[in-house]
């Protein structure tokens, strides 16, 4: 009796070893390239609710501090370009805001923000804009001065405009 209980308990782990052993490969399958079927994920799904952000680098963009915008091309180059687009394009703004870089000073970068303000030639004064990154928290920000009217964007609503831009803001009175 002993014997028997012997023998079924090789049985049980001789099934169980076969029984976890991977199937051998069907050499057909190899040869015409078909993958081989997905495992099967045992886990239930949930909705994830974080949505994560892709940060740009702006590291390479502090290669135009003391340079001027139209040597750089600063405004044409990504992620800078898109993201005014999208920022300006829901206002209408962003045809208005490229033409008033017609004069400029030299690019200034101070305490990790990105900054340059510009005018149309013969409008400087009532006609200009300004621009603003904070490359240290990934936000861009934009001035526009039509006829002396100054508005202010920003991405995701960000009241905390940067010193400069705020600063340029208050050189026009209908906005003081």
């Amino acid at each position: 009796m002993t014997m028997n209980k012997h023998l079924a308990a090789v049985y049980v782990v001789a099934a169980c070893i076969l029984g976890c052993k991977e199937p051998a490969a069907n050499k057909d399958s190899q040869q015409t390239g078909a993958a081989p079927p997905p495992t099967t994920d045992t886990m239930m799904t949930i909705a994830d609710t974080i949505e994560p952000t892709q940060v740009a680098s702006w590291q390479s963009f502090e290669a135009f501090e003391g340079k001027y915008i139209a040597e750089t091309g600063m405004l044409q180059k990504e992620p800078l370009k898109s993201r005014i687009k999208a920022l300006l394009e829901k206002e209408k703004q962003d045809p208005l805001f490229a033409e008033r870089f017609d004069v400029t000073p030299p690019v200034e970068l101070e305490n990790e923000v990105l900054y340059n303000q510009g005018c149309r030639r013969h409008y400087c004064g009532a006609d200009e804009a300004a621009l603003a990154v904070d490359m240290r928290r990934d936000v861009v920000y934009i001035g526009i001065a039509v006829n002396g009217v100054v508005k202010l964007f920003s991405e995701r609503s960000d009241s905390a405009f940067p010193e400069k831009l705020r600063r340029w803001k208050m050189k026009f009175p209908s906005m003081n």
